[in-house]
């Protein structure tokens, strides 16, 4: 007669046997990855600006900084009332860029510190575009010492953009279509897709050519560029 311990593992291993022959089964069965197709679709709107950007900087040099910062704040605030009248919204006029830096200049005996460079930005958007050279002309009696940005824009970007990023995943979709059909398969649900901003295109950098011509000012078009990566499923036909 068996020991009862001896018969107890036999029986074990005789209902382990074929589960392990189950597991070995299901561990070596192959798998059949899902076809994928890759592919990045650009999408663009055209729009035509009604606005321009302008960044003015005000800018005052001296020994003292509660001399300058006075002046400063006697021309921002000549600067502020003539875009007030000129029908600038409050809201579209910004100052609050400040700069502080020393102040040297070349001599006899190489560079001398003569004080300080107090500067002030002012940045300003109007969808007057007519009267863009009022506006800058105006700043400079003013007290605005340069200008360090002149841009056109448009007051729908966001939905532009919008607008463009559907024609983008349109275009994605529309090129897998392509590979997929001289593959001999079709174009399945989506798998994974991801945006990538490209914003605005200018068209030959109109807004520098804007200020350089004597003739009417025309703004011509911008293009707003969007475009994704997408990943589809691949189902043979």
């Amino acid at each position: 007669m068996l020991p009862k311990r001896f018969f107890s593992i036999a029986c074990i291993s005789l209902l382990m046997g074929p589960m392990a022959a189950a597991s070995a089964q299901t561990a070596t069965a192959p798998t059949v990855a899902q076809a994928q197709i890759q592919v990045n679709g650009t999408g663009t709107v055209e729009v035509v600006p009604d606005t321009y950007t302008v960044t003015f900087v005000l800018e005052q040099k001296g020994a003292t900084l509660t001399k300058l910062n006075s002046q400063l704040q006697h021309d921002l605030g000549q600067l502020s009332r003539f875009l007030l009248d000129e029908g600038v919204a409050a809201e579209h006029i910004a100052s609050m860029q400040v700069r502080l830096n020393p102040w040297y200049e070349s001599g006899p005996q190489g560079r001398e510190e003569k004080g300080f460079v107090l500067s002030r930005e002012v940045t300003v958007v109007h969808n007057d575009l007519d009267h863009y050279d009022r506006i800058i002309d105006g700043a400079l009696k003013r007290g605005v010492t340069r200008i360090s940005q002149f841009e056109l824009g448009t007051e729908n970007q966001q939905k532009a953009y919008q607008q463009a990023l559907i024609n983008a995943v349109k275009d994605a979709k529309s090129r897998a279509g392509l590979l997929a059909q001289e593959l001999g398969a079709s174009v399945g649900p989506v798998i994974t897709i991801s945006e990538h901003h490209s914003g605005i295109v200018m068209a030959a950098g109109r807004s520098k050519m804007m200020m350089a011509e004597s003739g009417p000012a025309m703004p011509g078009q911008q293009h707003i560029e969007a475009t994704v990566s997408a990943t589809f499923a691949l189902e043979h036909q």
